[in-house]
């Protein structure tokens, strides 16, 4: 099994709903319709800045809205979120995605997660990620509270997970960036 570390990095073949999806306290999203692990593949040679984040607004929790979220700060990742209601989708660069749900508890984001597939497999899985975030406009910023010394990673409110712009392109010789829509993650070629 893949490393849930990278959990994480279309929406416009994606249908996605565009309201609030905080609930408050306990609560995440306003759907019920769940998303499937395989709803979104995506596997990109393509990275976000390898620069520390250090603009990001205190990590004081914030109003969540549908939606895709991509990497555009912080370390290089390759990952993406997407919200639709209760539901998320952590989406790793590399034909990797866990699901589940999620809600807000004050100045945490905590996710649980109900399943995993990439390239090899499609499982259920139990686990739960805990972050501090903050919503700054179309920008989210994450720190992972699982693990120590972990990173603020920035992300930012995409239409597309291979829409290249100034923090978050192709850094190295094998340009690539792949997705799918409702496909199975299993067997998907590499991309690198």
């Amino acid at each position: 099994m893949k490393t849930a570390t990278c959990f994480l990095g279309l929406l416009s073949v994606l249908v996605v709903g565009c309201g609030n999806s905080d609930a408050g306290e306990g609560g995440g999203g306003t759907s019920d319709t769940a998303l499937q692990c395989s709803s979104v593949g995506w596997c990109t040679t393509w990275e976000s800045d390898h620069q520390v984040v250090t603009d990001a607004p205190p990590l004081a929790g914030g109003t969540l809205t549908d939606g895709l979220y991509r990497t555009e700060k912080g370390y290089g990742f390759r990952e993406a979120m997407l919200i639709q209601g209760k539901s998320i989708l952590l989406i790793a660069g590399n034909w990797s995605n866990f699901v589940g749900t999620w809600k807000t508890e004050g100045e945490k984001l905590i996710v649980s997660v109900s399943g995993s597939c990439n390239d090899s497999y499609d499982e259920p899985m139990t686990t739960t990620f805990t972050y501090a975030f903050a919503v700054k406009g179309e920008e989210l910023y994450t720190r992972e509270l699982d693990r120590s010394n972990m990173p603020v990673v920035g992300w930012r409110k995409v239409r597309s997970l291979c829409e290249e712009d100034a923090s978050f392109n192709c850094k190295a010789s094998n340009c690539a960036c792949i997705t799918t829509t409702n496909k199975t993650l299993v067997g998907q070629p590499g991309c690198s």
